[in-house]
């Protein structure tokens, strides 16, 4: 089996929800790299933006990612811009196989919508979901090992998904 699995998309793709089912169906921990960075700096994620800005928060980001690269057993759910750092996309993979979670913008938009999400905070948010959206999707397609589109799909459905994705693959890579 892989080691850690890795979950990338945009916000509202569902990453931290189809991580906790996951973490459940492998028995790996769950690890959210929001979670750690908020904890890095003491204080939320809406506050490090405001505070330092976005330049800032993707430091600590990368300096979660590199504290979480060797070790093992771990579901990993990351922020939605994780990939927009190049030195990032270099260290997805080295923590495991790395699964991005899409959707359609239109569906990723309806999930987010109401959400107090620093990058949402403009006049225009469903059309700043489209400019990210499209912006992002070469990094997220740079970086995965695997996609799952999840626009049709429950969250359960969607971490069987992913397990079975990757076990295909762990086998084709054993003939």
């Amino acid at each position: 089996m892989f080691r850690n699995l890795v979950l990338v998309g945009f916000m509202g793709s569902g990453k931290s929800s189809v991580g906790r089912l996951l973490s459940s169906l492998t028995g790996f921990a769950l690890v959210d790299t929001d979670t750690l960075v908020a904890q890095e700096a003491g204080q939320s994620i809406p506050a490090i933006f405001r505070r330092h800005g976005e330049e800032h928060f993707r430091a600590l980001e990368t300096g979660v990612l590199q504290s979480l690269v060797g070790r093992i057993g771990l579901v990993v759910a990351t922020g939605g811009g994780i990939v927009t750092v190049e030195e990032n996309r270099r260290l997805l993979p080295q923590i495991g196989p790395v699964v991005w979670l899409d959707a359609s913008p239109d569906h990723l938009y309806q999930r987010v919508k109401h959400s107090k999400r620093p990058l949402l905070q403009t006049a225009d948010p469903r059309r700043t979901v489209e400019e990210l959206y499209r912006a992002r999707e070469p990094l997220y397609q740079e970086a995965a090992t695997v996609r799952i589109d999840s626009t049709n799909l429950t969250h359960r459905q969607t971490a069987e998904a992913v397990l079975a994705l990757l076990r295909q693959q762990q086998e084709q890579q054993q003939q």
